[in-house]
């Protein structure tokens, strides 16, 4: 989870920027307290779509011949690779074996500290994720 500054930062705008597109509803957030939180897949989601600034162009006919729709080329490139299906098992696999924190006994066994933290991290993420869904369904 982020807050409004380090998504800014990461998007690159000013915090009322983010706050703004909250509120529009363009970038979902979630309060807690008085404190937005943004989650980082959003926040990824949108650096790499980089919208432009401003008011969109309107398309004349002459803008739409220089410019074919090229969505029936990306069904093309949209197909699954094996490297794509290596990562979303790989997702899988750390989803089922992180599904708590992992043990003091498993972290001092680790040959690096980088091993370590790495198990953190993504014990982290997974727990954040779930604390999400929890405040999503209003327990939490």
């Amino acid at each position: 989870m982020l807050s409004v500054s380090e998504g800014a930062q990461l998007l690159g705008v000013s915090p009322a920027r983010v706050r703004a597109l909250i509120a529009e509803g363009t970038l979902p957030a979630q309060k807690l307290g008085r404190a937005w939180t943004l989650r980082d897949e959003d926040v990824l989601q949108r650096a790499r779509e980089k919208p432009r600034s401003g008011r969109p162009r309107a398309l004349d006919s002459k803008t739409l011949s220089e410019h074919p729709d090229t969505s029936s080329t990306n069904l093309a490139t949209d197909s699954s690779t094996d490297s794509e299906n290596d990562l979303h098992n790989l997702y899988l696999a750390c989803r089922d074996a992180f599904s708590q924190r992992p043990d003091a006994r498993l972290l001092e066994k680790t040959s690096q500290p980088e091993e370590a933290s790495f198990y953190v991290a993504v014990a982290d993420f997974f727990l954040q994720q779930k604390q999400l869904e929890l405040v999503r369904q209003g327990v939490y």
